[in-house]
């Protein structure tokens, strides 16, 4: 017969397991708003039967039971959707990355608007119509010389803006470089814990939610790949180059300042001074516009300028100027970065080179400058300054919204993804009340046991020899 007290060891049993679950409900409800936080449910077994002794075989039908426990708890979470958030993630921030500098570059370029190059353009062509039909008025050269001002002025401040936003996007990868790097790191520490944990047999729930978190904003900075040992500890590569290791190193990445391209930093690994070879993610969205995007606009943008201005200084020298004059140029510079008007233009109106025949009269060579804006002199004589200048802006437009539907479709997808992980691993403030009553019960339940069996056993020790 098995001891009377051995009931008193299942109740105990039964006690300490709810109790414990009771725990896990508190910390589920504690952290329901807790990013990133993963469900935990505690997950009971029975414990291991007692087997009556006898010399053969039990005496009784059956094994006794001897309670409960609890085997382990379970972290709620769905690895398969955990994969798709963070591919998704990634696409997201490289177009993100884009569409922010795409728009902030449509911003400087601001066109259509009383204030950008093609609206100067226009102007300044206006006036030198203008100046064809009156010639030798001050008034006339001095709006075709303002006109230029404003062109100029223009073209630069554009030329310039680019170029700080260029600057600006280096500064932008350099903080998402070092982003990488401490990121790294606190995987990798966390790493260590885990594998801690792992190693005694427990389960690191709130460490492998707190890495995951991490991992998610890794996955937004860059493309990544990861495999786990069985210590569930991560191993983290870039286009399969080693970032974190299983047992807590960090290749951590470098910038270097490259001189063929004035200054700009490359990204680099710090182990071997290979370039990152980053094929998705905010930082190559960031590069992506750097390097590709700015720069195809600065050339495209330098192209029509030093265009214009070499046409422009053609046709005026061979014009005369009021005081008979000729091989005067019109602009000075080389493209947008530095073009203003010639210093003899600046300094005297009647510098202006309307002439063809040394006649004051004589507007032929304003016309023939006028005309230059009607002539397909770019793209291989295929299109005129103001086309080319409106395919510029149309790519640019073109690009940018590209950029904007892909952020809008992969949001709606990543957050579809969330809420799928929600589902599995969010907390239901109704649920974990409901568990509270039911584990509460389970507690009560077995505490009333033990006051049976102690009335039992009271009965047995003081009562029986009375």
């Amino acid at each position: 017969m098995r001891s009377t007290f051995g009931g008193i060891e299942t109740a105990f049993r039964s006690l300490q397991s709810h109790q414990t679950a009771l725990n896990i409900t508190g910390h589920n409800i504690a952290n329901a708003n807790t990013p990133g936080y993963s469900r935990q449910v505690p997950i009971f077994s029975a414990s291991p039967p007692y087997t009556i002794p006898a010399y053969n075989r039990p005496t009784a039908p059956a094994q006794m039971g001897t309670g409960t426990q609890i085997e382990y708890i379970q972290r709620m979470r769905d690895r398969f959707t955990d994969v798709q958030i963070r591919q998704e993630t990634t696409s997201l921030g490289r177009w993100t990355a884009r569409q922010d500098n795409l728009h902030q570059l449509e911003l400087i370029f601001n066109e259509p608007s009383d204030t950008g190059i093609q609206n100067a353009l226009t102007g300044f062509w206006e006036s030198l119509q203008d100046l064809n039909k009156r010639p030798a008025d001050i008034s006339v050269r001095s709006v075709v010389r303002q006109r230029a001002v404003i062109l100029t002025d223009t073209i630069r401040s554009i030329s310039e803006q680019v170029a700080q936003l260029q600057r600006d996007l280096d500064q932008e990868i350099a903080i998402k470089v070092n982003e990488i790097n401490s990121l790294a790191h606190q995987i990798a520490d966390l790493n260590n814990q885990i594998g801690k944990v792992a190693a005694l047999g427990d389960q690191p729930n709130d460490l492998l939610d707190q890495r995951e978190e991490l991992v998610q904003k890794l996955a937004a900075l860059t493309n990544i790949e990861m495999t786990s040992d069985h210590m569930d500890r991560y191993q983290i590569t870039i286009s399969g180059r080693l970032l974190v290791s299983d047992n807590g190193n960090v290749t951590p990445l470098i910038l270097d300042p490259n001189p063929g391209r004035q200054g700009l930093l490359d990204v680099k690994w710090s182990d071997n001074r290979e370039n990152v070879q980053f094929r998705d993610g905010g930082v190559l969205g960031l590069l992506e516009v750097r390097d590709q995007e700015i720069e195809g606009y600065k050339e495209n943008l330098n192209t029509m300028v030093a265009s214009l201005i070499q046409q422009m200084n053609m046709v005026h020298a061979v014009g005369y100027t009021l005081d008979g004059a000729q091989g005067i140029n019109f602009f000075d510079g080389s493209d947008a970065t530095n073009i203003r008007i010639s210093n003899e233009v600046a300094l005297d109106l009647r510098n202006i080179a309307a002439s063809l025949n040394e006649e004051p009269g004589d507007g032929l060579n304003a016309l023939e400058m006028a005309n230059l804006f009607q002539k397909p002199v770019l793209n291989a004589g295929t299109a005129t300054y103001s086309n080319y200048y409106a395919s510029i802006i149309s790519r640019l437009g073109v690009d940018a919204q590209k950029a904007t539907t892909m952020v809008e479709n992969q949001s709606v997808l990543v957050g579809h993804l969330r809420n799928r992980q929600e589902s599995v691993a969010g907390v239901s403030l109704d649920e974990e009340m409901a568990n509270m009553i039911k584990y509460q019960h389970g507690y009560n339940a077995a505490a009333r046991v033990i006051t049976t069996l102690d009335q039992m056993l009271d009965t047995i020790i003081n009562r029986m020899a009375v």
